[in-house]
């Protein structure tokens, strides 16, 4: 579950580290941490980007609704998404994507990282570095899931990837 660092190392920018850096130190005898345990002060400077997604298992399969959306959101998506559910998004197929993210996130049991384009009327030109983290009520069932973005234009996200890799080949339809 928590075991090694490997995912750290795959990250390419500082702040998705930071971010996991921070959540594995609330991440207490193997048991994942609570919305609770989470410090908004401790991630000040990554807030408007950090959201906390909701597991919704009440119908036939899991649906993901945004619980708390940062104001960077608003950019992205050009309304508020905090309570909205993932497929109810502007974002057209994409919430395959993310259902299938975050659904690998519960399945798995563990962080996962990368990189796509955002899918958003306004974000076409632009690489979303993003990372998802299992959050839990009682250490063990994933209910929630901390999401934190950060959007690059396409353009820079050369300069962001480690050398001999390029944009193209790490955006992740």
């Amino acid at each position: 579950m928590l075991q090694g660092n490997a995912l750290r190392h795959q990250m390419v920018l500082p702040e998705q580290q930071s971010i996991y850096d921070y959540w594995r130190s609330r991440c207490k005898a193997g048991a994942f941490p609570s919305r609770y345990d989470l410090e908004p002060e401790r991630m000040v400077t990554h807030l408007p980007m950090v959201s906390i997604i909701e597991v919704d298992n009440t119908a036939s399969q899991n649906r993901y609704r945004y619980r708390l959306a940062g104001t960077g959101f608003w950019s992205l998506y050009g309304q508020e998404i905090q309570g909205q559910y993932i497929d109810d998004l502007p974002i057209g197929d994409r919430h395959h994507y993310w259902e299938r993210v975050l659904s690998g996130v519960i399945s798995k049991r563990r962080p996962t990282a990368g990189v796509t384009r955002p899918g958003t009327p306004s974000g076409g030109h632009l690489a979303q570095f993003w990372i998802r983290l299992p959050l839990s009520s009682n250490g063990t069932d994933i209910d929630m899931i901390l999401g934190y973005d950060h959007l690059v234009k396409m353009s820079d996200a050369e300069r962001s990837l480690p050398q001999g890799r390029t944009a193209a080949s790490q955006i992740y339809a």
